[in-house]
């Protein structure tokens, strides 16, 4: 997790991805759509994260930023309230 991110939303994305294509998954919470790097991280000490599935199907992204299994969701965002979307990543 990036200490600059900020919480994109508090529900994950169902996101469909192809098998053995590169992505690269927001993780500073800035980019327009939420799911892809569209290069709003700069200035902030994130990074964007490098995914590769083994599988094409629906995947379930981590729109909080905050998943232990990140960029995959893995519930976390149960902790952040509406209210807390737009704001800073708890620690």
């Amino acid at each position: 997790m990036c200490k600059d991110a900020i919480v994109f939303n508090n529900k994950p994305k169902g996101v469909t991805l192809d098998a053995w294509i590169p992505y690269y998954i927001c993780a500073c919470g800035r980019s327009k759509e939420g799911v892809f790097c569209d290069g709003s991280h700069e200035g902030t000490n994130c990074l964007p994260k490098k995914v590769i599935v083994e599988k094409t199907k629906q995947y379930h992204i981590c729109m909080c930023k905050t998943s232990n299994s990140f960029p995959f969701c893995d519930g976390t965002h149960s902790m952040y309230a509406d209210e807390e979307v737009g704001k800073s990543v708890k620690p």
